[in-house]
């Protein structure tokens, strides 16, 4: 799904650039978890209707049905903040892809995500008389090597 993805998103970042509007906008990909390439099922009882999964994924089809990374997943930041080419932390090369360098948790990404737009990551206003964080209970964490 490359194609369908990389272009347009690499415009947008280019655009941004181009009319210098990338330092000060943050844009963010992410997903709520990361997929793995098996099939679904038992050997013998694959779920019905189970795309067979081919070496090199050439179609549409091929996406979708497998298993969940449930330990790990992939967010993308450009611009505001985020510095370039900079990866952090690491999965394990074998399943399940263990996150063995660097986790980061949903509420410190929060809390990163948070800083880059000049918000404290301990930020709440009153909603029916009680405090509501923009991060969880204010605790998340802003992680200093994701902001430039």
């Amino acid at each position: 799904m490359k194609q369908s993805i990389d272009a347009p998103v690499a415009q947008l970042i280019l655009d941004l650039e181009e009319r210098g509007l990338l330092n000060r906008t943050l844009v963010v990909f992410a997903s709520e978890f990361g997929r793995d390439m098996i099939t679904e099922g038992k050997p013998g009882q694959e779920v019905k209707n189970q795309v067979d999964q081919p070496d090199i994924m050439t179609e549409p089809k091929h996406y979708g049905m497998h298993r969940h990374f449930t330990e790990a997943g992939s967010v993308l930041m450009f611009g505001g903040g985020a510095p370039r080419g900079k990866v952090y932390g690491q999965t394990a090369d074998e399943r399940p892809c263990r996150i063995i360098k660097n986790p980061v948790t949903i509420d410190d990404l929060h809390a990163t995500i948070y800083t880059a737009l000049g918000i404290a990551p301990d930020t709440s206003y009153e909603v029916e008389k009680r405090p509501f964080y923009v991060t969880k209970d204010g605790k998340g964490k802003a992680i200093p090597e994701l902001l430039n």
